[in-house]
């Protein structure tokens, strides 16, 4: 067994050999939002916040990781962990049409149990090995090659998933609506739809859409809107070469100069000023506005 040596994940195969084993995330849990636990073989209780499911491998568990996570595997078991950080799920995920939608499904608990013999089974164990190999040899294009695991991993949890119930809708004040919209956003925000487009789509007026962000989130809809569209400008300037002209495209402003305008207004800085100053800090952390998946 080996951990990782990168800061955005950890992995490791675990063997529980003659005795019981257990795997805690108390410290884990500081550095890590999410798990993703593969029991290949044997038996294995996991307990978290929202509850403790009892695990027969073959079988798979994802959901967010805290403090109380832990997983006891009874003696003779086997199988592999990952512990991943927001920012490597949101390379993950991506910006594909899909992506909304996965990141919903990503903020929940999920098992899933399998036969020995399905095809699923030889598919998570290689992409789980995988996520481990590279875990052990930190080196150039460690993370994008994890990136690009952990999404087929998350798509075939959502396929094993149970998909008749699809994404569920958090009941009570509207909250259902809100998961909507959020979803919407993340499809249509590099559109530059306003907030109105969006009350539309849903099939509501403006004034109930905002009746409903602010009562849900506290903010007025074409807010959240901006904050979104602000997290991802921030996230192309850290994390990549590209050239203000070509973000401001990318997010659908008409000019270089809308974009500094924008980008101005809402971080009280230009888009050069904020890419030197995060290029002199030297990390890759994100200081952007709460992602959505913060959002009640």
């Amino acid at each position: 067994m080996f951990d990782s040596l990168s800061p955005q994940f950890r992995a490791a195969r675990i063997d529980s050999g003659l005795q019981e084993r257990l795997l805690g995330a108390r410290a884990a849990a500081a550095q890590y939002q999410h798990f993703a636990f593969f029991l290949d073989s044997g038996q294995a209780l996991a307990q978290t916040r929202t509850g403790e499911f009892e695990l027969s491998g073959p079988a798979v568990h994802w959901g967010r990781l805290s403090s109380d996570t832990r997983v006891r595997l009874a003696a003779g078991s086997t199988g592999y962990y990952i512990f991943l950080g927001d920012q490597v799920l949101e390379d993950a995920i991506g910006t594909v049409a899909e992506a909304a939608e996965l990141r919903l499904f990503a903020e929940q608990q999920v098992v899933a149990a399998f036969d020995r013999g399905d095809a699923m089974v030889a598919r998570f164990d290689l992409l789980f090995s995988r996520v481990v190999e590279e875990a052990g040899q930190v080196q150039f294009g460690t993370e994008i090659a994890v990136s690009a695991y952990l999404r087929l991993l998350l798509v075939l949890i959502w396929r094993s998933a149970d998909r008749d119930e699809g994404v569920p809708e958090v009941t009570g004040h509207g909250r259902g609506q809100i998961n909507r919209f959020r979803a919407l956003v993340e499809s249509h925000f590099r559109a530059r739809w306003p907030a109105r487009k969006y009350a539309a789509a849903l099939g509501m007026s403006y004034d109930r859409l905002h009746d409903l962000c602010v009562r849900s989130v506290g903010k007025p809809p074409a807010l959240l809107i901006r904050e979104r569209c602000l997290h991802e400008a921030q996230v192309l300037l850290q994390r990549t070469s590209l050239s203000a002209e070509r973000i401001s495209a990318m997010l659908g402003f008409s000019s270089a100069s809308q974009f500094n305008h924008f980008f101005k207004s809402m971080a009280k800085e230009t888009p050069g000023a904020f890419r030197k100053r995060m290029l002199v800090r030297g990390d890759r952390s994100d200081e952007a506005l709460p992602r959505f998946s913060d959002w009640p």
